[in-house]
């Protein structure tokens, strides 16, 4: 039975930050779910210099300016509405495997190697091999290693990092981590969720396995890298106000700071703005990357889906695609004129007319493609509306593998929901309904990773405004989704559609098997 706030004022605002590799995203949520006030923010990354096909950085110092910049200016659009002083409690969501280095003065020692950096198979080939494989792996962790996760970053350290910057490194910290350590100063704890992408985190005890340092041929390295992992926190457990500097900074009265606690990596925020959290509940997030998130109390049965914790306890299970908005982006530039194709593509009847697209501009190891593949068959259209319709099309399809993945996996879907920045197309959402012949749930916030993380901050809230007063009956993360997450109409298949996609899934398919093998 779903909880009611007992301790958190109707007049609380709860704000959920999104850090993500395109942007940052900042909102204020009031309790009936609604935003009454947004950042926005670019995210530039650096990939070399030349430019290194594959590689992927963020500059820290990007992140630290982010972080104070959204903060004031969050600070001063609540202040404009008269709502600043009810600002209680901020979340953070941040990508998931993207990881850096600081020292004691919180200066950055290396960019954050991003979750799309394509540089890194090497590197997970040789810490595979000198653990003993994938079977090793999951008896020490109880899941698997993939590429993009941290503990690949260590690897690539080890061939590539100077030992003075070994030496010199403090903290060793995830995206989310490190964004909570420059809006609180407090950079020694880090959440399961956050942890769990590390690679280095044991599922099913919540707490780091040393072994997985077995993967660095350096026994230095391996010593250096336990000191610098900060310690992992229970969800309930506040981060820490915002910092005072930053408090005077954006006009905040050090008496009234809202609390940070601990992060969501963006595939657990993903899932809880999606409100997703129980099993047979699935979350599509189609966002940078195409996403498809379920959980459940025990790992995968069977397959290849990556395996994660969630803070609350259940595993998370995620088929992430590196090819979401960036095939879209490739196509039609960085701003593609999404209301222009949206009525174009309307026009296009499913299948194309025998037009589609290999999606693949950055390599998907999930289906064993090592390399960009992008192609046109049997070639490229001229028509815009075509192009885009080809490219909607191959997204559902990728998700449409990933929820089969799912459910051969184990899992039993009873409800499908789809956010993310792709998720306000109506003809994506009929699109990926007719492929998948199920009724999507769609959202009333298109930013799912910032609501989902705003979602933990408010049980989290509750949780410890409870215990403060003797009350231990915690407010879960569902009680907390009954609250903020709304949806709207959903979306169901078009009849006449479906043979066409079913078709058109079983050609994609046989395409992928022939570029994986």
């Amino acid at each position: 039975m779903v909880q009611s706030l007992r301790c958190v004022p109707d007049r609380t605002i709860i704000t959920g930050a999104d850090f993500s590799t395109g942007a940052v995203k900042f909102l204020a949520f009031n309790l009936d779910g609604e935003v009454v006030a947004s950042v926005r923010l670019p995210t530039d990354l650096w990939h070399g210099d030349p430019p290194e096909e594959g590689l992927s950085e963020l500059n820290l110092m990007q992140l630290e300016g982010q972080v104070r910049a959204s903060v004031r200016a969050i600070a001063a659009r609540l202040r404009e509405s008269g709502r600043l002083d009810d600002w209680a409690a901020a979340g953070i969501s941040a990508t998931h495997h993207t990881a850096g280095r600081i020292d004691k003065d919180r200066v950055q020692v290396r960019r954050a190697i991003c979750w799309n950096d394509h540089t890194l198979a090497l590197y997970h080939q040789r810490g595979l091999r000198r653990l003993g494989g994938q079977k090793k792996v999951r008896e020490l962790i109880g899941g698997p290693w993939a590429i993009r996760y941290t503990l690949s970053h260590l690897v690539k350290d080890e061939a590539c990092l100077p030992e003075a910057d070994w030496k010199r490194t403090w903290r060793i910290l995830p995206h989310g981590p490190l964004a909570a350590g420059w809006m609180t100063g407090n950079f020694d704890l880090i959440s399961i969720s956050s942890a769990a992408s590390t690679g280095i985190m044991d599922l099913r005890t919540g707490q780091w396995e040393p072994k997985m340092l077995e993967c660095l041929a350096n026994a230095e390295y391996r010593r250096l890298a336990w000191e610098q992992l900060p310690r992992i926190v229970d969800q309930f457990e506040p981060i820490g106000p915002l910092a005072e500097h930053l408090a005077l900074e954006a006009g905040i009265p050090l008496d009234r700071r809202p609390l940070v606690f601990p992060t969501s990596d963006d595939q657990q925020a993903g899932l809880v703005g999606g409100g997703a959290v129980e099993a047979g509940q699935v979350a599509v997030v189609l966002g940078n990357s195409a996403v498809v998130n379920s959980s459940g109390s025990q790992p995968p049965q069977s397959g290849h889906l990556d395996v994660m914790r969630l803070n609350w306890g259940p595993y998370l299970w995620m088929r992430c695609y590196n090819n979401g908005a960036g095939l879209l982006h490739h196509v039609f530039g960085e701003k593609p004129p999404f209301d222009k194709l949206e009525q174009q593509g309307q026009k296009v009847p499913p299948g194309c007319q025998g037009v589609s697209v290999l999606p693949f501009v950055a390599p998907e190891p999930s289906r064993n493609i090592a390399k960009p593949c992008f192609r046109w068959l049997p070639k490229e259209p001229r028509q815009a509306g075509v192009k885009f319709r080809a490219c909607l099309e191959a997204i559902a399809y990728l998700i449409a593998l990933g929820i089969r993945e799912h459910e051969q996996a184990g899992q039993t879907i009873r409800r499908i929901t789809v956010s993310g920045g792709i998720a306000r197309s109506d003809l994506m959402c009929r699109i990926l309904a007719s492929v998948l012949g199920r009724r999507l749930e769609r959202l009333v916030s298109d930013e799912g990773p910032a609501l989902g993380a705003a979602v933990t901050a408010l049980a989290a809230l509750e949780t410890y405004r409870r215990r403060q007063q003797g009350d231990q009956e915690p407010f879960q993360v569902a009680d907390a989704v009954a609250v903020l997450v709304k949806f709207r109409d959903p979306v169901d298949p078009v009849p006449e559609w479906v043979p066409t996609y079913q078709k058109g899934l079983a050609d994609f398919e046989k395409r992928l098997q022939k570029l994986g093998r």
